[in-house]
C-alpha cells in the first residue's frame, strides 16, 4: 500500500475514529460531569530508545501541565487524546510510521463510554492513574531520494540523503535546507527549494523523497540604502559594511558585515534585508535599518580582596564624538591597595580617545593620557603617562597594535626615591577565539607583548620587556555531547611567561618589573608578595615571571555556580624561574550569574605562606578570574 505520509493510531482496539470520540461522548456527558479537578499520576513506559523517550516526554501535555494546570474529567480526556496525536507526530519524526499508542485513564481507553462517569464518581483525594504505552513499530527507511532542478554541483553536494538511512523527518528537512543554503551562498539570492514530496510505502516500509530546486539567476550585490541614522554618518556605516556593488551575493558575507558594523559599539541593532527582485543592472539592492545606542554611558564597578582592600572605578564614555564612532572615555579609580597602610588611598585618572578607520578600514588610532598615585607594599609611585597607538584588526580573531608611550614618574622603594623618564615602544599581538569576555566557556585567548624602552632619566639607558600570556577554555559538557547543557562544566587553564633583558633588575624602574600574587595572579598570596624581597622585606620585583592556573567551573543552578582552582607563580631576578620556585595557592569559589557577567567570590589559601601572611584570602569582583 502506497500513500502520503501517515500512520495508523491505535487507542485500545479502535483506530483513527477515536480522535472524534471524546468530543462526541464529552458533549453527551457534559451536563452531568462535575467541574471538579481530577488529580492524576502519569506513567510513560520507555521504548528502549532514550532519545525518543525524551522527545515523547517533552511533547506530552499530560506531563508538562500535570501540576501547573489541573483539569476536570472531560478536559483530562481531551488532554490525553491531544497527547496521542502529539506522540504520533513524534514517532513519525523519528521514522516510525506504523506505531501503536495506548493511553489508559483509570485502566480504561479514552473512547470507553464508561470513562467519564467513572472519573466523576472518584473521590477528590484520589489520584487517577494515567498510563501511556507506546510501541514504535518497525523503523522505516529512505527509498528513492532525488533532487531535481538545474542545481550546480557544489550545491548538489550538500544534498546528503542516502537510500537506506532512517526516514527521520529532521534529516529529510535538513537536506532541503542545506541545498537552499548552498545555493544562496553561491550567489543564487532568489533560489527556492520546495517542501519535500514524500511518499511512504507501508508494504516495503520505505519513504521516497523528491526535492525540486529552482536556483534562479546568480546575482551580485547592488546599492545599499540606509535608514534610521541620527548622529552617525552614512559614509562611516557604508565603509564599515564594506559591501561594494558588484560583489557576489552571500548570506554569510552580509551577516559578517552586519556583525562588523555592530562591533563598533554605536548601534543597538542593525537589520540588513535583500530586495525581492534585482534592479535594472541585474544587481540585488540591500536595505539597512539601524538604531543608534545612547551617545553617553556611565559605568561604576567595584572589587574587594583582603590583600588589596576595596577598589571603586567609574567611567564616562561618549560613543560617537564626531559622528564616525569616535569613542572618548574618561576613567577614574580609587583603591585602598596597601595591606599595611589602610589609611593611604591610591588614585588614577585616565582619558582615552579612539578613532576607528583612521586612514584605512580596520585601522584605529588611540590616544591616552593618564595620571596615577599609588601606594603599594612594593613601592610608592606618582606618575604622568601619555601615549599613542595604532590598532589593526587582521581578522575577526587576530589583532595587532604598535605605539609610543612616555612616562614621567617618581618612585619610592625602601624609602629611596628616584625620578624616571622613559619612552617605550609597545607592540602587542592578540588572538581571541573565546565566546564571552567576562565568562568564557570555550576558545583561546593569547597575547604577546613586547616593549622596548629607552630611559632618559634613570639607572640604565634602556631595556626590553616581553610577556606572553595564554588562556584556554574547554566546555566539558560540549565535549561529552550534552548539547542541552552547554557551558555548565568548564575547564579553564592559564599560563604566563615574562622576561626583561638589557639591564640589571635593580636598574629597571620598579613599576616595570614583574610581580606575582593576588587576585589576578596567584590567589592565596598577598598582592605582589611572591619573589625577591628588598632589604626591608618588601616585594622587590624581578626580571623573570612564570605563572599558571587551572580552574574547574561548574554551574549548580540557573544563576549559581562554583569553582575550584589551583594557581602557581614565581618571580626571579635572573631570568625565568624553574618550577621548583613556584608558590602555589588553592581555593574554592562561588559564582552568581547576572546579565552583565558573573559576580565572583573566591577563597584561597597559600600552601607555603610567607611570615605574616593570612591563612585565607578573599576576592570579590565581576567576571571570571581569567
Amino acid at each position: 500500500m502506497v500513500g502520503t505520509i501517515k500512520s495508523f493510531l491505535h487507542l485500545g482496539s479502535a483506530r483513527r475514529w477515536t480522535q472524534f470520540a471524546p468530543a462526541i461522548l464529552g458533549f453527551a456527558y457534559l451536563a452531568a460531569v462535575s467541574a471538579a479537578d481530577v488529580p492524576y499520576s502519569l506513567t510513560i513506559a520507555p521504548t528502549a530508545n532514550p532519545e525518543l523517550d525524551q522527545a515523547i516526554a517533552d511533547a506530552s501535555l499530560l506531563a508538562t501541565l500535570r501540576e501547573s494546570a489541573p483539569v476536570g474529567a472531560f478536559a483530562l480526556v481531551t488532554r490525553a487524546d491531544s497527547d496521542a496525536g502529539r506522540f504520533d507526530r513524534v514517532l513519525r519524526s523519528f521514522g516510525y510510521y506504523d506505531g501503536y499508542i495506548e493511553i489508559l485513564i483509570a485502566g480504561r481507553a479514552t473512547d470507553d463510554p464508561a470513562l467519564l462517569p467513572l472519573l466523576e464518581d472518584l473521590p477528590d483525594t484520589d489520584e487517577t492513574e494515567v498510563v501511556v504505552a507506546i510501541d514504535p513499530g518497525p523503523l522505516y527507511r529512505l527509498g528513492d531520494v532525488r533532487l531535481e532542478g538545474d542545481v550546480p554541483e557544489g550545491a548538489r553536494a550538500a544534498f546528503d540523503l542516502s537510500k537506506g538511512e532512517p526516514a527521520r523527518a529532521a534529516v529529510v528537512l535538513a537536506a532541503g535546507q542545506a541545498v537552499l543554503d548552498a545555493l544562496l551562498e553561491d550567489g543564487f539570492a532568489l533560489a527556492q527549494v520546495s517542501p519535500p514530496d514524500a511518499v511512504v510505502d507501508h508494504d516495503t516500509r520505505t519513504m521516497d523523497v523528491l526535492y525540486l530546486a529552482e536556483p534562479g539567476p546568480r546575482l551580485s550585490i547592488g546599492p545599499v540604502t540606509v535608514s534610521g541614522l541620527e548622529r552617525l554618518r552614512e559614509d562611516y556605516v557604508l565603509r564599515r559594511l564594506d559591501l561594494a556593488p558588484g560583489m557576489r551575493f552571500s548570506p554569510s558575507r552580509l551577516e559578517a558585515a552586519r556583525r562588523d558594523l555592530l562591533a563598533g559599539g554605536v548601534l543597538a541593532w542593525a537589520r540588513l534585508t535583500p530586495a525581492a527582485q534585482p534592479d535594472a543592472q541585474g544587481r540585488l539592492p540591500l536595505s539597512l535599518e539601524v538604531a543608534e545606542r545612547p551617545l553617553r554611558v556611565v559605568r561604576l564597578t567595584g572589587a574587594f580582596s583582603t590583600d588589596e582592600g576595596a577598589t571603586v572605578s567609574g567611567s564616562w564614555t561618549h560613543r560617537n564624538l564626531f559622528g564616525r564612532a569616535e569613542q572618548l572615555t574618561l576613567r577614574g579609580d580609587i583603591g585602598q591597595l596597601a595591606r599595611n597602610r589602610p589609611d593611604e588611598l591610591s588614585y588614577s585618572a585616565n582619558g582615552m580617545l579612539r578613532i576607528p578607520d583612521v586612514w584605512i578600514r580596520d585601522l584605529a588610532l588611540r590616544l591616552d593620557l593618564g595620571a596615577v598615585r599609588e601606594s603599594l607594599d612594593a613601592y610608592d609611585r606618582d606618575a604622568i603617562t601619555a601615549g599613542t597607538a595604532l590598532e589593526r584588526r587582521l581578522s575577526a580573531r587576530l589583532s595587532v597594535s604598535a605605539g609610543l608611550t612616555f612616562e614621567h614618574a617618581r618612585i619610592t622603594q625602601d624609602e629611596v626615591a628616584r625620578n624616571y623618564r622613559l619612552f617605550s615602544f609597545p607592540l602587542k599581538l592578540t588572538y581571541d577565539s573565546t565566546d564571552d569576555r567576562l565568562d568564557p566557556s570555550r576558545g583561546i585567548l593569547l597575547s604577546v607583548q613586547l616593549s622596548p624602552a629607552r630611559v632618559l632619566q634613570g639607572d640604565t639607558d634602556g631595556f626590553f620587556r616581553g610577556r606572553l600570556a595564554g588562556s584556554a577554555y574547554f566546555d566539558v559538557t560540549r565535549l561529552l555531547g550534552a548539547r542541552d547543557e552547554l557551558g555548565r562544566s568548564v575547564l579553564a587553564a592559564r599560563l604566563a611567561l615574562g622576561r626583561i633583558l638589557g639591564a640589571a633588575t635593580d636598574a629597571v624602574p620598579p613599576d616595570w618589573r614583574f610581580y606575582a600574587g593576588g587576585g589576578g595572579s596567584v590567589r592565596g598570596y598577598p598582592f605582589q608578595s611572591i619573589g625577591p624581597r628588598t632589604a626591608s622585606d618588601n616585594p622587590a620585583g624581578g626580571d623573570g615571571l612564570l605563572e599558571g592556573s587551572l580552574e574547574w567551573r561548574q554551574r549548580i543552578a540557573e544563576n549559581w555556580g562554583a569553582a575550584a582552582f589551583v594557581d602557581a607563580g614565581a618571580v626571579y631576578d635572573d631570568g625565568i624561574p624553574g618550577t621548583g620556585a613556584l608558590a602555589i595557592g588553592v581555593g574554592l569559589g562561588i559564582r552568581y550569574f547576572t546579565p552583565v557577567g558573573p559576580v565572583r567570590v573566591d577563597l584561597a589559601t597559600p600552601l607555603d605562606p610567607y611570615d605574616g601572611d593570612a591563612p585565607v584570602q578573599i576576592y570579590i569582583g565581576i567576571g571570571q578570574a581569567f
